[in-house]
């Protein structure tokens, strides 16, 4: 017999969280109920669960705490080691417990979150089934966008698997057009950091983003909403805007590069002096990769740029042989005097010059914000992925689709606008 008590409403959080559980059924196929694991993830990304000290110490704990406890805690702990100078928060109980947590630009209101996410999932009220990796992400997204929305000044975003499904492009029906151009309209400059890097060819990163310019054109932003949006390419190599045409230019390396002392001395590969050594190190790791590729009888392309060189298979192969590719990349080149970053981009293994911290720091600089200022949404944050490095820079949402960046954006918008209203 159903029940005649009132229903009370959802929060906005749960709300969006049941329309993007339907979403996933709908896009899976499923006949059955759906699930908040990453299971369709792991099939596209590997051993997700496995790959996170953070969540996997929160996961631990629903082993001896009740799930509000363990949140509660953890919020606590993370609250009393911001509470101490920078140099001394190695000491304190959270990072002695996860020493590879990463820095945190804000406090993390983890029992709110929790509480918003129960509406819908009912978290603590299950006696036997714990709390999974995915849930627990969500919470900590939830929470992260909760205390990002007063400060936030700048959303940049991974492109492959974050705003658009991996080796696609941006096209006119994306939801997140909507959002990134309801961000930029209230202030908030938005920039996409990839690892897909054209030299002196915007029309290259202009087909990927197409959906996206033609609705700015549609739109006829103003020049000053305009200015709000930016590319940053190659990990941290390209920057370029969009002009009055609409189309995506390069800025002069000199304006966003050179221009800062500080910014220069992150980009001393990039000096015509070093050119040799980054040769060199290219040299170096396609040797790696064509070598170890052979050895795991993987028939492979190699693709060689200016600042990249990476390796695709000719036919299918398995994502752990990815991994063997991207690991051993980096214990090859861990001794490398240039910056580098090998990541497995899931249907490929590539090792850039540069990285996204690299990249994200410059770009804070060149728009004069900080890192409690800046909230990155990318999909790859395992040891193997090129969005892990950003952690020390800014504020991190980890998601495991479009669907989920569309969610926490239409969070993260209200509760921006809820602010100023109030």
């Amino acid at each position: 017999m159903l029940s005649d008590r009132p229903k009370k409403e959802e929060s906005r959080a749960a709300q969006y969280m049941r329309e993007l559980i339907s979403r996933q059924v709908k896009s899976n196929q499923l006949s059955r109920a759906g699930s908040l694991a990453d299971s369709a993830v792991l099939r596209r990304k590997g051993r997700l669960k496995e790959q996170d000290p953070f969540i996997e110490f929160i996961v631990d704990l629903f082993k001896t705490h009740e799930t509000d406890e363990a949140l509660a805690k953890t919020e606590r702990w993370v609250a009393d080691a911001l509470s101490l100078p920078v140099s001394k928060r190695r000491f304190s109980n959270i990072y002695r417990q996860v020493p590879k947590l990463g820095f945190i630009f804000h406090p993390l209101p983890l029992s709110k979150a929790l509480a918003e996410y129960d509406e819908f999932c009912a978290l603590t009220k299950r006696r036997y089934v714990r709390p999974n990796f995915a849930e627990v992400r969500h919470i900590i997204n939830i929470a992260q966008v909760h205390a990002s929305a007063k400060d936030v000044k700048l959303v940049t975003f991974d492109a492959d698997g974050t705003l658009y499904a991996d080796g696609k492009h941006f096209e006119e029906d994306n939801q997140m057009i909507d959002k990134i151009q309801q961000l930029m309209e209230i202030g908030v400059h938005v920039a996409i950091v990839t690892a897909a890097g054209y030299p002196d060819d915007a029309k290259r990163f202009e087909n990927r983003l197409r959906g996206l310019l033609d609705a700015f054109e549609a739109n006829q932003l103003t020049e000053e909403v305009r200015r709000r949006f930016h590319v940053m390419g190659g990990e941290c190599n390209y920057l370029l805007e969009v002009n009055d045409k609409f189309e995506l230019e390069f800025i002069d390396c000199d304006v966003w590069r050179d221009g800062d002392p500080e910014t220069r001395s992150l980009y001393w590969y990039a000096q015509p002096e070093n050119k040799k050594k980054v040769e060199t190190f290219l040299d170096r790791a396609q040797a790696f990769l064509t070598d170890e590729a052979e050895h795991l009888e993987l028939d492979v392309d190699v693709m060689r740029k200016e600042y990249a060189v990476g390796v695709l298979p000719r036919t299918g192969t398995v994502y752990e042989n990815l991994e063997e590719l991207s690991i051993g990349a980096m214990i090859e080149l861990s001794d490398a005097e240039v910056p580098y970053c090998a990541f497995n981009g899931g249907n490929d293994v590539f090792v850039d010059v540069g990285n996204k911290n690299i990249g994200l720091t410059t770009l804070m600089n060149y728009l004069g914000y900080s890192g409690h200022q800046t909230l990155h949404v990318g999909d790859r944050f395992t040891s193997t992925g090129n969005d892990s490095r950003v952690r020390d820079a800014c504020s991190i949402l980890w998601v495991a689709s479009p669907d989920e960046t569309t969610f926490f954006m239409r969070l993260l918008y209200r509760d921006i606008v809820n602010m100023r209203v109030l």
